[in-house]
């Protein structure tokens, strides 16, 4: 079972996926009203009686034997055989994830304010303050819905921790007009101590925000979201799906959301920042 209270050191993006962290971030999507992300629990399974005798022949050898325990390093982009995931025995904790049927098929954006990964070279956003400036003259955010889904996705991240968001997804050939799509979430819930406010950067350099996501996220402070949060997932198999440090630090930056959008409304005023859910957004 992977220890809730296992702190991930180092950069805000470092660490294994985790799977609690898909299951929290779907419970938490629903809560905030996004309806973005997946329908994701958590699950037990045997590798043994469930996985193998379905997997096909690619998976399965990926499979081997340390020790008494079933594993397995999967394929994929950073799967290495010297980094299996490994059962207890045969039992693995784990998540589903509901994927919709290829008549949906996904197009994959790069996201603008995406870090480099590669130290000692930053990003444009990370040290020209007016970056907003020149995303609001390129498609799809130079008009529609688009930019305001990546502010609500940064507001999304912060509370989770997740500084990974480096790609984001769409239905494909919808010209900008459908929604932005919340997966891959798993880097997420890594160090409740480290607050990386540099995720917030959509948000503070733009400084607009959905009319209905501030009305939500007042609602949701003093207490509100970890109350929340705990109940929607006490019911999950995998149950705790958090500790209780990363339930609390959700609630502190909430209150560094909050205060964010108060400075931008203090700067720039309530009239400019907040934004109507229906009004049809031009940012030029």
């Amino acid at each position: 079972r992977y220890a809730r209270d296992y702190v991930v050191e180092g950069e805000p993006y470092a660490g294994y996926d985790r799977h609690n962290a898909e299951v929290a971030a779907f419970h938490l999507d629903r809560i905030l009203g996004f309806r973005r992300a997946p329908l994701v629990i958590g699950r037990f399974v045997n590798l043994r009686t469930e996985i193998r005798p379905v997997a096909t022949e690619q998976l399965l050898s990926t499979f081997l034997m340390l020790g008494n325990s079933t594993c397995f390093y999967g394929k994929c982009y950073y799967c290495r055989e010297t980094e299996p995931a490994c059962a207890d025995g045969d039992t693995m904790e784990g998540s589903v994830t509901l994927w919709l049927p290829d008549v949906w098929p996904l197009q994959k954006h790069r996201h603008p304010w995406g870090r480099t990964y590669r130290e000692g070279k930053l990003a444009r956003w990370e040290y020209d303050e007016s970056y907003c400036d020149a995303v609001k003259k390129t498609s799809p955010y130079d008009s529609g819905p688009r930019l305001l889904d990546i502010i609500d996705t940064a507001i999304f991240d912060y509370l989770i921790g997740n500084a990974d968001r480096h790609h984001y997804e769409s239905f494909q050939d919808d010209e900008g007009a459908s929604m932005l799509i919340l997966l891959d979430n798993a880097k997420s819930f890594g160090n409740p101590s480290l607050d990386e406010r540099s995720i917030l950067a959509p948000l503070y350099q733009c400084c607009i925000i959905r009319v209905s996501t501030w009305n939500r996220l007042n609602y949701l402070k003093n207490g509100v979201l970890k109350s929340a949060l705990k109940t929607a997932m006490s019911h999950d198999p995998i149950s705790p799906v958090l500790s209780d440090p990363h339930l609390d630090a959700m609630d502190q930056r909430l209150q560094s959301i909050l205060a964010t959008v108060k400075q931008c409304t203090d700067q720039f005023g309530p009239d400019i920042v907040l934004v109507e859910d229906r009004m049809t957004l031009s940012h030029l």
